[in-house]
């Protein structure tokens, strides 16, 4: 893809993703001079916490990608904490998570491993990822009742979820196999190895114990941010606008831009807060979780540069 396809990728997203956070904003009625007075009495010190707990979310996230990559890949802790940082960067740049894309080129090069097979690993980390949720709100509602609307949408995509688990193991299982002297059996039996982890007992408690870290941390820290906001969020209000602003990120804009802001203002005003006050609160938090991701991937690009994507000899074989 050339670099001209991309920049206007990318400026389309941004523009899709203001659009839906200033369409949100009109929809909920919100005081623009309100919002900027927020802004401008913002508790930096809170502020800046959110920053630090970023980077502990990024080392959460690639602890759970270091478990499910590590008997595919071989690769090291700190490589995948490296690796998560560029992605981060990219996806703040390119809609529909393209950081991740990087990461994939990245780790093929750096392992010698196909494409096809850090896909299909990257395929099960993305299912973990996504069902981490269900432990944290498991949690969540032994510590309240969860709105409604909350339950309804966790119920879809949990169906979604099972669907998907159920497709990884069938293709593990089936046997199907496209001829191996053609480029397309090639990239399927690459493919399906990547994703023969998913069948391990590993991934069982991966599922259990790493991937609901990063929910659970987040939640807690939203809790804390909202009450240095003014806002009152108990830990299940916390996690019910932590999924509703990654529902929202569906809509593709780099980094979540607007999605975020749009999600997370209308699940807070489902709660009764001031809506000029959430959708300040939105902004702060989302700029405090996303600058510093890109700041580590800019620093790990800058002092490794073409390195990132080769392969070192010192680097041990990935069987």
């Amino acid at each position: 893809m050339s670099r001209s396809v991309l920049v206007l990728r990318a400026l389309g997203g941004l523009a899709v993703g203001l659009c839906v956070a200033v369409g949100g904003a009109w929809l909920l009625g919100v005081d623009s001079r309100a919002v900027l007075d927020a802004l401008a009495h913002a508790p930096w010190l809170a502020v800046a916490g959110c920053a630090v707990s970023a980077l502990v979310m990024l080392a959460l996230q690639s602890l759970r990608w270091w478990s499910v990559m590590r008997p595919v890949l071989g690769v090291r802790y700190v490589d995948a904490c490296r690796a998560f940082a560029v992605a981060a960067t990219f996806n703040a740049l390119v809609p529909g998570r393209g950081g991740d894309l990087v990461k994939v080129e990245a780790m093929a090069r750096r392992t010698g491993k196909s494409r096809a097979t850090v896909v299909g690993a990257e395929v099960v980390d993305r299912w973990l990822d996504a069902a981490g949720w269900v432990p944290a709100f498991a949690i969540a509602c032994a510590l309240g009742d969860p709105p409604p609307w909350l339950v309804t949408a966790l119920g879809t995509f949990a169906a979604g979820l099972t669907l998907w688990a159920v497709v990884m193991v069938v293709l593990g299982r089936v046997g199907f196999r496209f001829s191996d002297t053609s480029r397309m059996g090639r990239v399927w039996s690459a493919l399906t190895a990547g994703m023969q982890t998913f069948r391990s007992r590993r991934i069982l408690l991966i599922a259990l114990l790493l991937a609901p870290l990063p929910w659970l941390w987040e939640t807690v820290v939203i809790a804390f941010a909202g009450r240095a906001f003014g806002l009152d969020l108990t830990l299940v209000m916390a996690f019910s606008l932590l999924m509703a602003f990654n529902l929202a990120t569906v809509v593709p804009s780099p980094g979540g831009v607007g999605t975020t802001e749009a999600g997370g203002t209308a699940a807070l005003a489902f709660f009764g807060f001031d809506r000029s006050k959430a959708l300040a609160f939105m902004l702060v938090y989302h700029l405090a979780q996303l600058v510093p991701g890109v700041l580590a991937g800019a620093i790990v690009l800058a002092t490794q540069g073409g390195a990132f994507f080769r392969r070192l000899a010192s680097e041990p074989e990935a069987h």
